[in-house]
């Protein structure tokens, strides 16, 4: 009785002494119960009230990510009995997207299509700032229950604002695909838990018992398992199998929403899975060994059929937002070079690569919500001759694209290039033949997207307009915040080391 009363108590402590560090969540949540009552009672009376408030509260978060810094310093600090955990990455991740949803927001301030729905825009403010606390537990997440609950909190409330706009047949159509599609991912995710958890006893993926419990078991029943979780995870980050829901998706949700979603889950979506693949890789037993040239060889596949789905059906695309969701699927292939190189390096490359692709694929949808509100569409035909007429918001874009191309002097190259190198590193070190062809994969990607980025500048500078539109005066805030994110894009491709030399952990 003794024993279980000092359990009790030992829980109690440990779950009092977890919450001083989940200081960015608690502001989340009461910020976000502050907007319903906001809502409610003053939201007529003061314009934008929901907007300002979600706006302040999320810069006021960042500044508290900011300071957890300092709470850690080396090692990783394990909360609420091991089932998350903060350490140096994952304030890392959970910066990014903060940083994210804020660019987000503020785009959505003046999104035509937002401002113009039925719903009003209080709902899905509070919605982002809600995707936003579930994306931070999953950066966080080390218990199967945790991940599961985590990506469940994300999923629903993405595919509500997939979505949004009340009325719009395309949106609609997004929001039901998107829920379909998730609820399969879902569905399959759970059923490897549950099997991991049968054959391990366990849900803390950190513990010893769980490498050993999976070393224990045949590798048939281990992989089907191991494969059945990953799936679900895959879905987050767009990759292959879990792919083809993404264009629709992207081209029918409003854009900021599509830009959130583009990059915002794919973080936390790789945080979580180099979490778990490290969990399975833990073990230092023959099965394990086995695991670990396992993983890599599947993460490899997967890296070279995504990157390569991704970049040869954008080509054929007529859609601005179509072709951006084929190059994120793209671009998720890349960031799964790195994580199936499995060293420190290849964790770092990611989560510099990132922050590269975060700031250049938030800023080309922004460039895309732009035009949109100029003049209502989003097809490249309409983008001929908007080059001379839009001259600073034109060339950012060309250097977003350039970016994502993986051209210097952008960030993309230096991004594209720590990946690369993260991935010979791992040839050379394990001799794993498939990783040197994805990284040969990885390049002939690269240049075959050269030429679907390519046709936006084309179409911007090189064509001319077929009949004289008119056009309505774009929007200040936009062009602000496009021309920023340019330039530190090409700051981040000239002094790389500004942002990697922080990368220390």
């Amino acid at each position: 009785m003794e024993n279980f009363v000092g359990i009790i108590q030992s829980s109690i402590n440990d779950t009092l002494g977890s919450w001083i560090y989940l200081l960015p969540e608690i502001s989340l949540a009461f910020i976000f119960i502050l907007m319903i009552v906001a809502d409610l009672f003053w939201a007529k009376r003061i314009k934008n009230l929901v907007a300002i408030i979600a706006v302040s509260g999320l810069f006021i978060t960042i500044l508290e990510t900011l300071d957890q810094f300092l709470l850690i310093h080396s090692s990783a600090i394990p909360l609420f009995g091991g089932m998350i955990k903060l350490s140096v990455s994952s304030v890392w991740y959970k910066l990014l997207i903060e940083l994210s949803g804020l660019l987000v927001m503020l785009f959505s301030l003046r999104d035509f299509q937002l401002r113009n729905t039925e719903k009003g825009g209080s709902e899905y403010f509070s919605l982002v700032l809600v995707v936003t606390i579930g994306l931070n537990f999953m950066v966080m997440a080390q218990n199967l229950l945790m991940i599961y609950l985590s990506v469940e909190f994300v999923s629903v409330c993405s595919y509500i604002l997939a979505a949004y706009l009340t009325g719009n047949k395309r949106s609609e159509e997004s929001g039901m695909k998107y829920a379909l599609f998730g609820a399969v991912a879902s569905a399959v995710m759970l059923y490897g838990m549950s099997l991991l958890y049968g054959f391990t006893g366990t849900l803390d993926i950190t513990s010893s018992a769980f490498y050993n419990g999976l070393a224990s078991i045949s590798l048939m029943s281990a992989s089907v398992a191991l494969l059945l979780t990953l799936a679900g995870l895959f879905f987050k980050i767009s990759a292959f199998p879990m792919q083809v829901w993404v264009p629709d998706v992207y081209e029918g949700a409003p854009t900021p929403i599509t830009a959130f979603l583009s990059v915002a889950p794919k973080v936390a979506g790789i945080a979580l899975l180099i979490t778990f693949i490290t969990a399975v890789n833990s073990t230092n037993t023959t099965t394990g060994s086995v695991f670990l040239a396992s993983t890599e060889s599947l993460l490899a596949v997967v890296a070279i059929v995504t990157m390569t789905i991704g970049n040869f059906s954008a080509l054929w695309q007529t859609n601005v937002k179509r072709l951006m969701a084929y190059s994120a699927i793209g671009h998720s292939g890349f960031i799964l070079m790195g994580v199936a190189a499995y060293s420190m390096t290849g964790q770092k490359a990611i989560l510099f690569f990132l922050f590269v692709y975060a700031l250049a694929n938030i800023g080309a949808f922004l460039v895309i919500g732009y035009f949109s509100n100029v003049f209502h569409s989003e097809e490249l035909e309409d983008y001929k001759g908007m080059g001379m007429k839009y001259p600073l918001i034109s060339v950012a874009m060309v250097i977003f694209l350039v970016s994502l191309t993986g051209l210097p002097p952008t960030a993309g190259f230096v991004g594209k290039f720590f990946i690369f190198s993260a991935a010979v590193e791992a040839y050379m070190i394990g001799g794993n033949v498939l990783l040197l062809i994805m990284v040969i994969f990885g390049v002939v990607n690269t240049v075959v997207s050269l030429f679907y980025y390519f046709k936006i500048p084309l179409n911007l500078y090189l064509r001319k307009a077929k009949t004289e539109i008119s056009l309505e005066k774009g929007n200040l805030l936009f062009s602000v915040i496009i021309i920023f994110l340019a330039l530190f894009t090409l700051f981040l491709g000239i002094f790389p080391s500004k942002l990697m030399g922080l990368m220390n952990w």
